[in-house]
């Protein structure tokens, strides 16, 4: 499907914007929105073997390689125990779900928790005018694979029985066909209606009483991004006020690993590694995900939650390109240049790009150099556009795969974050990213945006075979208050848990109580724990203090601290290892002080962890990056205190002569300094008396009010005069 036209490079809407207020997925690995975000932050690679029962090893796996028609890598992004679905719940009966292709039933569940977190538990208001457009592919299901046993399968066995001679009598036949039909999955009337490919949107629709217009669409691995460009479209029109828009992929297994063992597309290693220099091949993934789309007038209007707006879109086809199934360079450009054109911003003002990165060779290659095109190139010391691939942690979900790459970079968006891209250990040399604006990111980091005051932008993109291409182009949406936005993550590494009791030994025998309760064990969450500990009514001088990263690691710690505090003569547990005692709180026997340290105490990324954690940290680095950039530095304090993870050794030795310059150091320091005082504040931690050592000196300033930072233009200016008065000495 090729939608370009004459209208192909406007703005979607008067003002070119659609917003993102509800999503909800299941991926490997991911039951949920959250657990997929916490996934992908915490770079977990959700590839492995599929379910014992997914296809038969014995019949099919062929790990040499050598028998055409076989599968070499049974490695991919399976759903496994997390593909369940309760019909019932739903307004399905159960003999209905029964035989049926389960991408339906899980669409279908999915969908309802897209609305359900865009703010729509229940009926949507505007459900006339609400559609549903679902990528789906013609790929083999288990469900057209049961009626094929049913029938024709089940025909040539006989057959082929009757044909070998056997002397079996009808009668021996019939038996054989029916303990072999009696071997299948169930195949009634009822179960037609789920296997039949388009009914899957349909079914949505029906189900949850939304009356727009209802359909699937099979663009291969571009279905998803048209889905949405399709969808945007209807809105931008007035012809439909909210869009359920996304993509599902659940195959046979089989029926997608033979063909493409057989054309050697998949990894012969059983790791997907996009853009690396061992790259060698891509690997299945299933799943399904959905976002639910309306104008951004609208979404504010209506005082939705807006995770990013989508600027616009551009998809195109390869045309005569050398094959079919290989990708041409010139048709991946022009759906890039349809799409900043359409959201009518320079591509050179992205900071991420989720490309398709299939971990193949040839399609590696040909989608940077469409980048490298588009981008132009590398202008200044640093190279700031990240580029990754969640490929490389759920496997490639085909007409889903769109879906899944456009839901991870709302989210980095959302929480100003740049999720990493994993297995790259060595980019590939052939990209020549050192010469692009392009870098590789493979950690997690915080999303700097000090050189400018424009929104953070990124672009997602999605070619299919056949040479149907789509890229997106999406922008955050500006919040009022940065310290307002949640953590990048619901669960932490580790967490603090405080016990505090009015004596040690009522202290130790609520230790003993903590622990009996962990024994049982408890199914619960470490932060809810933490949260029940440390909010008690009546807090008592005595406290202890444990770091933990698991219910196990905290049972461990508890156990140490008793054998510790069974000593009388031990007023104090000082364990760097995060296990902290005192007889009564510091507080009440002195006043707390704050020391800012100086030049020295710097170190690459530096606080990288807490600016992901609360934004209003980031938000001071940023300030002294956008001073700067007022000046006219090419290379601003986050570029060389937080250089990115793939840079070259011409790079990072830039980046650590000038993070250990003086005027690097100053500026990074005193940046930090303020970073922490103000979360120290946030925590609601004055202290009675402020000191500094050196540059540690000016935050004291800051913190005791002689310098007032509240006025950002005042803190600018005296950040930039401040770094020039240590030049001149420099």
């Amino acid at each position: 499907m090729n939608t370009e036209g004459a209208d192909a490079m406007l703005p979607l809407t008067p003002d070119g914007s659609i917003a993102i207020i509800g999503m909800a997925c299941l991926f490997p690995g991911a039951p949920d929105l959250d657990a997929y975000w916490e996934n992908i932050v915490a770079g977990v690679d959700a590839i492995g073997d599929p379910p014992e029962d997914a296809w038969d090893a014995r019949a099919l796996h062929d790990p040499d390689g050598t028998l055409g028609t076989r599968i070499y890598s049974r490695r991919g992004g399976y759903l496994g125990e997390h593909a369940r679905f309760d019909p019932l719940a739903h307004g399905v009966m159960p003999s209905t779900a029964q035989g049926g292709d389960s991408d339906h039933w899980l669409a279908l569940q999915v969908a309802r928790q897209a609305l359900a977190d865009a703010g729509y538990p229940g009926e949507v208001p505007c459900a006339e005018r609400t559609m549903v457009v679902l990528a789906r592919g013609s790929y083999p299901t288990a469900g057209t694979a049961n009626v094929l046993q049913h029938g024709a399968i089940l025909a040539q066995t006989i057959a082929l029985l009757e044909s070998l001679q056997l002397g079996l009598t009808d009668e021996d036949l019939g038996r054989i066909r029916d303990r072999l039909r009696d071997s299948l999955p169930p195949f009634e009337p009822d179960s037609v209606p789920g296997l039949i490919p388009n009914i899957a949107a349909s079914r949505i629709a029906n189900r949850l009483n939304l009356m727009g217009p209802s359909y699937t669409v099979d663009a291969a691995c571009a279905s998803s991004l048209i889905a949405v460009d399709l969808a945007t479209r209807d809105l931008a029109s007035g012809r439909c006020d909210l869009a359920l828009v996304g993509g599902v992929h659940l195959p046979l297994p089989s029926s997608i690993s033979q063909p493409f063992c057989t054309v050697g597309a998949f990894s012969g290693s059983g790791r997907l590694r996009p853009f690396d220099r061992q790259a060698d091949g891509t690997l299945p993934g299933e799943g399904v995900g959905m976002v639910v789309l309306k104008p951004l007038a609208a979404a504010r209007r209506d005082g939705d939650r807006i995770y990013a707006v989508i600027q616009g879109v551009g998809t195109s086809s390869d045309g005569r390109g050398m094959s079919v199934m290989a990708p041409r360079l010139e048709g991946q450009i022009l759906a890039l240049e349809r799409a900043y054109q359409a959201a009518g911003v320079a591509p050179h003002s992205v900071g991420l790009v989720e490309a398709h990165g299939t971990g193949t060779q040839v399609g590696d290659l040909t989608e940077i150099r469409a980048l490298t095109q588009l981008f132009g190139p590398r202008e200044g010391r640093v190279r700031r556009c990240a580029v990754g691939s969640v490929k490389s942690m759920i496997g490639h979900l085909m007409p889903a795969a769109g879906i899944a790459g456009l839901i991870k970079t709302t989210l980095a968006l959302y929480h100003r974050v740049l999720p990493p891209t994993l297995h790259v250990e060595e980019p590939n040399p052939e990209l020549e990213l050192e010469r692009t604006p392009l870098y590789l990111n493979t950690a997690t980091r915080p999303w700097f945006q000090g050189r400018t005051e424009e929104p953070r932008r990124a672009g997602v993109s999605a070619f299919g075979f056949g040479g149907i291409n789509a890229h997106l182009v999406l922008e955050e949406h500006p919040v009022p208050d940065e310290s307002a936005l949640p953590s990048h993550a619901r669960r932490w590494e580790a967490e603090v848990f405080i016990v505090a009791a009015a004596s040690r030994e009522r202290l130790i025998g609520r230790v003993e109580e903590i622990r009996r309760f962990l024994q049982r064990p408890p199914q619960l969450e470490l932060r809810d724990l933490a949260y029940t500990l440390n909010v008690p009514a009546d807090p008592g001088p005595a406290r202890l203090a444990i770091v933990a990263s698991s219910v196990e690691d905290l049972e461990k710690k508890l156990e140490r601290a008793l054998q510790r505090l069974s000593d009388p003569g031990r007023r104090q547990i000082r364990d760097a290892r995060g296990i902290y005692y005192f007889d009564e709180p510091l507080g009440r026997s002195g006043e707390l002080a704050f020391l800012f340290p100086g030049e020295g105490s710097q170190y690459p990324d530096m606080l990288a962890d807490l600016c992901m954690h609360f934004p209003e940290l980031r938000a001071r680095f940023e300030l002294t990056d956008h001073a700067f950039a007022e000046q006219g530095f090419d290379l601003l304090p986050t570029d060389f205190i937080f250089p990115h993870p793939t840079a070259t050794a011409e790079e990072r030795t830039g980046a650590e002569t000038r993070l250990w310059s003086m005027d690097g150091a100053v500026s990074s320091v005193l940046t930090a300094d303020y970073a922490l005082l103000t979360l120290l504040r946030r925590l609601k931690i004055a202290p009675a008396a402020v000191l500094g050592h050196s540059t540690g000196e000016f935050a004291a300033m800051f913190a005791s009010g002689m310098i007032d930072l509240a006025d950002g233009a005042l803190a600018r200016q005296f950040s930039v005069e401040l770094f020039q008065m240590y030049q001149r000495f420099t």
